[in-house]
This record gives structure tokens, sequence and C-alpha cells, in this order.
């Protein structure tokens, strides 16, 4: 008589053990880490309709938060790129994708920040500004066919194509340019100006050309002159300032929360590509991977042990003073009613 055979499932424990930590939010209420439910998810909490991002904002900080130490930020999105040292360097932000197809090179891409920002100029007037990176050589792309073959045969050809023009001496240019919009004509427009998913039209507000940026040297290590880069939005000069743009405004926080998972340090700004060039003083001290070895007695400031040092600067003598713009209003989360609206017609995004 042969045996009855077992039906008995053999229970993984370690797989019931995680059940307990297995989370599924269908059908679920939206709440923060804490538990406390959420009612508006989509919007900032601002200072009136226009106005600034406010640090009270503590849903927004606690996302940000998370976003920035999840991952290395800028893997999240398969990032890729190269870099090189130049005269007049800055922060740019490359069009990657449009009708133009894909670009034939680094060396022919404009390149173009997304956000609004502020001139001021002596007199504390205030006028709003886009940049643009136009590069010397023109805009060209390549086919999709031609894009899959040269991936195939060299997925590093964008670096490649940088690296050995500068290596000869054919250093790649980009004239720096300005659309300048008065403030008074803020409302001026069909679209908003503070919304960083629209460009503003150059038929509308021509790009005025003020600077030259030039590359003519490579990086002699990539991870240090590269990967260890800590870009931020709030990287600034006197007479240049924010708008209320709120990405920008959840960019300044959210920036400098990303380096700490990126580089590992709240001492970030010491790694000597990002250091700068003048001196450092602020009795800001100690952290994880201090390099500087501090040799008076005040953490604080201000102070009378160190006899107030280091003094705040004047404006005259180049300190940094927010610009004084007006704000009477009520604490709002109220979304912009032109904000994200699509622009009607192609022609709109870019001459």
């Amino acid at each position: 008589m042969a045996k009855k055979r077992s039906t008995t499932t053999q229970v993984n424990k370690k797989v019931t053990d995680l059940q307990s930590n297995t989370q599924n939010a269908e059908g679920q209420m939206l709440n923060t880490n804490q538990g406390l439910l959420i009612n508006d998810n989509q919007n900032s909490l601002k200072a009136g309709e226009r106005g600034a991002t406010l640090l009270e904002d503590f849903i927004l900080r606690e996302k940000i938060t998370h976003f920035d130490h999840e991952r290395i930020p800028e893997r999240i999105v398969h990032a890729r790129g190269s870099g090189a040292h130049g005269i007049f360097s800055m922060h740019m932000i490359m069009w990657t994708m449009s009708d133009r197809a894909i670009p034939r090179s680094y060396r022919m891409m404009e390149g173009f920040g997304v956000h609004t920002f502020r001139f001021i100029n002596e007199n504390d007037e205030s006028h709003f500004v886009k940049f643009h990176w136009k590069p010397k050589l023109g805009t060209h792309g390549v086919a999709w066919d031609e894009a899959q073959q040269i991936s195939g045969k060299d997925p590093d050809f964008h670096r490649r194509d940088l690296w050995e023009a500068i290596e000869t001496g054919k250093f790649p240019e980009w004239d720096l340019g300005i659309q300048v919009i008065p403030e008074a004509d803020e409302h001026k427009f069909d679209f908003d100006l503070l919304d960083p998913t629209k460009l503003i039209p150059e038929e509308i507000i021509p790009v005025q050309r003020i600077g030259k940026l030039t590359l003519n040297r490579n990086p002699d290590n990539f991870f240090a002159e590269t990967e260890q880069i800590a870009f931020h939005p709030g990287h600034i000069v006197p007479g240049i300032d924010f708008t209320n743009d709120p990405l920008l405004q959840g960019r300044l926080f959210s920036y400098t929360d990303t380096q700490l998972s990126r580089l590992g340090s709240p001492n970030f700004h010491e790694i000597p590509i990002n250091r700068p060039i003048v001196p450092v003083m602020n009795n800001q001290r100690d952290g994880h991977m201090r390099q500087t070895i501090n040799s008076d007695k005040t953490n604080y400031h201000p102070n009378s042990i160190s006899g107030g040092c280091p003094f705040q600067a004047k404006i005259a003598e180049g300190g940094f003073s927010s610009y004084q713009e007006r704000i009477d209003a009520k604490k709002d989360k109220g979304q912009k009613r032109k904000l994200f609206r699509p622009f009607q017609s192609g022609h709109s995004f870019l001459q």
C-alpha cells in the first residue's frame, strides 16, 4: 500500500516575520512619517499666493529630506555627464530633449537655468532675469539611427569628444545671455514668470549676450574634480537674488541637505574642488571630516570673547543683503492660477 503524500506546505519563518513590516497604501489616507494626516500634499506653504516658501512648512521639509537621503540623488534620474575647468564657469542646465533631436556634442548644446532669478542694481531696483548659454559652434543634433550607432560603439562618446577638443586646444565656448524683465512687467504675460516649466519666448524678450565661458582644461581626476562638485542655486554673488519660484525655494533647502548623502559630511565645502578661493571665516567648526583647525576660542556669533570677530561686512564692502521685496499677505498653500499651465502652441517654448 502506497504511503499518503503530505500536503503540508513548509512555512518560511522569515517571510512571515517580514509581513509585519510590509505595507500597501491602497485605499489608505495620506499622512506624514509621524502619522499626521495631510490635507494638501501638492503645494508648499508660502507667504501669500505668490510669496516665498516658508521654513515652517514641515511637510515639505520632511519630503525633501527623505528624498535627498534615499539614494545618491542624481542617480535617481540616471545622470551621466562630464566636467572641465574654464574661465567664467557657472552651473548650467542643458537642453536635452526637444525637437532639435539628440545633441551632437556637449560643445554644441545650449544651456539655460529653468528658474527666474533677480538682478539687483546699485539703486536697489529689481529686474527678473533668465540665464542662457549659447554655444559658439551653434546647436547641432544627430538622428536616432546615428545616435544608436554612436552609443553602441562608444558609450562615452560625448565625454571623449569634450576631452579631446580641450586636449587639442579647440576650447569650446559659450556666450552668456540674459533675458531681463522689469519687475513692473511681472504680470504682463499669459504665463507665469515664476513657473520653472516655462521658457520666455525669445521673440518677446530677446537674449542679450553679456559674457563668454571658455572651457580650457580637463580634470586631472574625474572623481575629485567632477563627482565631488557640490552645486547649489544659492551659490550667488551680490547683485543676484532669488524669486519666489516654489521649485527654486525648495532647492535652496534641498541642495545643501543633498550633499550630506552625496559627500557624507556637513564639511563638503572643504573638499578642494568646492573650497572657495577666499578664506572662510564664520565660526562654524568641527563635524565629520573637518579639515580646518580653528585656533580661536569662540564657535558662535555675535560674541564678546573674540571681540565680535569675524565682523559682518557692510553692503558697500560686498556684504550680501536680500532684496527687500514687499510682502503683505496671509500664509497660503493655494496653487498659482497660471503656474504649470501648458502653452497653447509649441513656438512659445523656444525660438
